[in-house]
């Protein structure tokens, strides 16, 4: 069997008729030289059968059993693989026409790990955003805070998941976020791109809209509910949002600017370094964007702790992370630390 220039990973469970729209998007796509490579996840619907009716002899099916979790098929379509690189495609997403050619341009270019923009659909296929050119800047610090990227939007040359361990079995979801944090801790890159190249369908049962966050960063105590809401007041008020954006842009754009001045800011294809600045800094000086609506309240022992939500894929990742935050956003968190001794005093 002759081996293709890319092989498409894509776990499946229970998909049925629906699968077709995204076997279709590969069917679609203009650079032809790929193997799909579907592997059933103990389906107990049709999903095989749906699979089994495309006569194109690229479109293949694995049938395995039940891991109840992505990390296993995309191990098993791995070890299945044989082509020089890999793409993911999760069996909710779809791709454009264009997404293989752009990886395979980046691959030919010396990439060696490549995710293209984004557009996000809801349920009722209505266009709900498209990523921002700014979430295409990459750092390994950068992997830390967000789950850059979805697998629907990265390819990767051959081996690269198998030199750190493969795909985490574990079923703590998030495991695109801890696969790319283990390749970047072995000194793997990405290369971003602002194609928008995936169609991400967004619903509501999806793991990481509904995993509940473990890991926090804690800032202070209060004494009672009624202490958490002067709390929330004091800084929901315009000074302390001022005060609150202020900081948090000039530790930001400090961090930004020293990882770029270091030659380490990845930024996408077609936008400088300069012009990336720009728009960070736009962004996080813009009125608009409320500062630290993520902070929550756990009850503690009649008490009540101000946490900063950490959504993190292990226990190392969130020590990492907490002491990232104590590095670049110390100025918001001790404001906040002054606020509570307000409130409490």
């Amino acid at each position: 069997m002759s081996t293709a220039a890319i092989d498409v990973i894509c776990p499946a469970w229970n998909r049925s008729e629906a699968i077709r729209t995204t076997v279709d998007s590969v069917l679609a796509q203009t650079f032809e030289d790929w193997r799909l490579i579907v592997v059933s996840d103990g389906c107990t619907d049709d999903t095989d059968d749906v699979v089994l009716s495309y006569e194109d002899e690229r479109v293949q099916l694995i049938r395995t059993e039940r891991h109840g979790h992505p990390g296993g098929p995309r191990n098993i379509g791995l070890a299945a693989s044989t082509a020089p690189a890999i793409a993911y495609l999760d069996y909710d997403d779809e791709w454009l026409p264009d997404h293989l050619a752009v990886l395979q341009r980046e691959f030919d270019a010396g990439a060696r790990l490549v995710s293209t923009a984004s557009i996000g659909m809801n349920e009722q296929g209505e266009e709900e955003y498209r990523s921002h050119p700014l979430n295409g800047l990459w750092h390994p610090e950068l992997q830390l805070l967000w789950p850059l990227y979805e697998p629907s939007r990265v390819g990767h040359v051959r081996g690269l998941p198998e030199s750190v361990g493969g795909w985490t079995t574990d079923h703590t979801g998030m495991e695109d976020w801890d696969l790319w944090l283990r390749l970047a801790d072995a000194g793997e890159r990405f290369t971003t791109v602002l194609d928008r190249t995936v169609r991400m369908y967004l619903r509501d049962t999806s793991r990481r809209r509904t995993m509940t966050v473990s890991h926090r960063l804690t800032l202070g105590t209060l004494p009672d509910e009624a202490a958490c809401t002067k709390l929330t007041e004091a800084i929901g008020t315009p000074a302390v949002q001022d005060e609150l954006r202020a900081c948090f842009a000039a530790e930001m754009l400090g961090f930004y600017r020293a990882i770029a001045d270091a030659g380490e800011l990845v930024t996408p294809r077609g936008m400088s370094v300069e012009e990336a600045l720009t728009g960070l800094e736009k962004f996080v000086t813009d009125p608009a964007v409320p500062m630290l609506r993520e902070l929550a309240y756990v009850e503690e022992e009649g008490r009540f702790a101000v946490v900063h939500p950490l959504q993190c894929s292990s226990d190392r990742h969130a020590e990492r992370l907490r002491e990232f935050l104590r590095r670049h956003d110390a100025g918001r968190h001790a404001i906040v630390r002054r606020l509570i001794e307000t409130v409490t005093g």
